[in-house]
């Protein structure tokens, strides 16, 4: 057998194992899922519902993996404040507060009583939802007076 052929023979299988290897670790990964959607919320009181029209509560999101490239939590209803993420966005429309170690914390306040309804997501295929009622309240510092 001539000796360059055998050496290709010799050196095939592991060129091939090497070619596979790199295209499983270059390849993209699939998008990882929000798997948990929290609103805490914090110093509120009243006798029903504890958040509160004009309060701040922080929101968090728990993804699959600890580090994600974009996250975002939004209200459907549009009647509130998410800090940072829409203070920058007017400059910056693409961007988003990093995931870390498995978590995107935003803080959510609601200018408008009634049903909220914040959803996580990743992709269009939407994420989970969390609804909360919303009262007239009075913020007070950290607290915040919520009306029954």
């Amino acid at each position: 057998m001539d000796m360059k052929l055998s050496r290709w023979i010799g050196v095939a299988p592991l060129a091939a194992a090497v070619c596979v290897g790199a295209s499983a670790w270059l390849a993209p990964t699939a998008g990882a899922e929000v798997v948990d959607l929290t609103v805490i919320p914090g110093l509120s009181t009243g006798p029903t519902t504890p958040f509160g029209v004009g309060c701040t509560y922080v929101v968090v999101a728990r993804t699959e993996r600890p580090v994600e490239p974009r996250t975002d939590i939004v209200d459907y209803t549009n009647k509130s404040v998410m800090f940072p993420g829409e203070l920058v966005w007017t400059i910056d429309p693409y961007y988003s507060t990093p995931v870390i170690a498995g978590h995107k914390v935003t803080l959510w306040t609601p200018t408008a009583p009634g049903e909220h309804s914040l959803m996580a997501y990743q992709t269009s295929a939407g994420g989970p939802i969390q609804t909360v009622t919303v009262k007239p309240a009075t913020p007070l510092g950290p607290a915040c007076l919520v009306a029954p």
